[in-house]
């Protein structure tokens, strides 16, 4: 089975009134929607330090990026949700996430959420 798969059919079918279609790009999934943005998602397979980064890109509209990541960058330590953190409208401007998860969420639900924080604002 594809890495990506299970992911996709998430995005195409929870999401279908905000995703258009989904790529597997071989190291990160491509989720265009219906506005003319992107979604990049993108994650290791080791359980142990599992990384992740789910990226919405909307430069070209508003000159904005949404980025939900859990790397342990030092910057970004005094954010409450720390190694997860938000980039919020900029890379520089982070921020705890604005939608609830924990820390031993599944990364479906993870993915999930911040989906739906994608359709609560197109």
């Amino acid at each position: 089975m594809e890495k990506f798969a299970a992911f996709a059919r998430i995005a195409e079918v929870e999401f279908s009134n905000v995703v258009l279609s989904t790529q597997d790009l071989g190291h990160k999934l491509g989720i265009y929607l219906k506005d003319k943005t992107f979604v990049d998602f993108f994650y290791t397979t080791k359980p142990k330090t599992q990384r992740f980064s789910i990226h919405w890109e909307r430069m070209h509209i508003d000159n904005s990026i949404y980025r939900l990541d859990n790397t342990p960058d030092k910057k970004w330590s005094k954010v409450a949700t720390f190694p997860i953190h938000f980039h919020n409208k900029t890379y520089n401007h982070v921020e705890a996430v604005p939608f609830f998860i924990e820390q031993k969420s599944s990364l479906k639900i993870v993915f999930r959420r911040f989906l739906s924080f994608i359709q609560n604002k197109i």
